[in-house]
């Protein structure tokens, strides 16, 4: 994996976690074992979601920390010269359980003029069983709780609600973000703008969205605002967080913070994402982009 900025190095590389395993059995494999899809040089393997398409019968899939993945890389390199071969014993403990229920949480500033009118901050409840998930996303449930009660503290709330939505299970497959599109059908028209954190605790550098044009005005208002934070208007592909794509299908705008994704993936998915991994001098940039952000989309005209 390629370590950038942006979320572009995770996008090459993820699919060959996902779908590795359905290709690998295609050829007649056994069980799969994949390099880390991440940039961290400590000896801790990433995990994430596998797919297995219906009706295929899932095989093992396993990943391997960088440096394991390389000693194995060199292995089989001199098994292949010398004839030989390698032998590899895999031990995983996972199961599938049976699915249970679990809820979202939502909370509002109520708007003062039009309430039915609805701007969206959203991050995800779940993480990863390897650690306790602090960047990913527990600092994201932070910088949307903390935006949403500096603009319920202002003297008075903005013209449109703003609501938060923390999701339910996003990591292994989005129903949390699918409950709340179903749930909120009839609502959607009317949400005027969605923003998820979901991108660990770095600094907010450029804004992105994906509006209609004739709302790109407001987009650049906010970026205005965003100025003295740093922020500069961004451009290209904008999804916005995973758990907007049902909201994204279905027609709302979406506005993307995007933060420095240079290190997230050093402990993404892996057992390093722990709290000391959080700056609390980034995390507050990162409120005051998303609490501008937000006032600005539910204040304006």
């Amino acid at each position: 994996m390629r370590r950038t900025r942006d979320f572009t190095g995770y996008r090459e590389a993820a699919p060959v976690r996902r779908a590795g395993a359905t290709a690998a059995l295609r050829q007649g494999a056994l069980a799969l074992l994949i390099r880390s899809i991440g940039t961290s040089t400590a000896r801790l393997p990433h995990t994430g979601r596998v797919i297995y398409e219906p009706g295929v019968p899932p095989i093992p899939a396993a990943a391997l920390a960088l440096a394991d993945a390389d000693l194995l890389a060199a292995r089989l390199e001199a098994a292949a010269a010398s004839g030989g071969g390698v032998r590899v014993w895999l031990r995983l403990t996972s199961r599938l359980l049976p699915d249970s229920e679990s809820a979202n949480l939502l909370a509002e500033v109520r708007g003062r003029e039009r309430p039915e009118e609805i701007v969206l901050l959203g991050a995800h409840l779940d993480s990863w069983d390897l650690g306790p998930g602090a960047l990913d996303d527990a600092a994201g449930v932070g910088i949307v709780v903390a935006a949403a009660r500096l603009l319920a503290e202002l003297p008075r709330p903005p013209r449109r609600t703003v609501r938060v939505v923390l999701y339910a299970n996003e990591e292994f497959g989005l129903s949390g973000a699918h409950a709340y599109a179903e749930r909120h059908r009839e609502e959607l028209p009317r949400h005027v703008l969605a923003v998820e954190a979901d991108h660990g605790c770095a600094a907010v550098y450029q804004l992105s969205a994906a509006v209609p044009a004739a709302r790109l005005p407001v987009v650049e208002a906010i970026t205005g605002f965003l100025a003295p934070l740093g922020v500069e208007r961004g451009g290209g592909e904008v999804e916005g967080g995973s758990d907007l794509g049902p909201l994204r299908e279905a027609g709302v705008p979406i506005l993307a913070l995007d933060q420095d994704s240079s290190r997230y993936f050093d402990v993404h998915h892996t057992a390093d994402d722990t709290v000391d991994k959080l700056d609390p001098h980034s995390l507050r940039q990162v409120v005051a982009a998303y609490a501008v952000a937000a006032w600005a989309a539910a204040e304006m005209e």
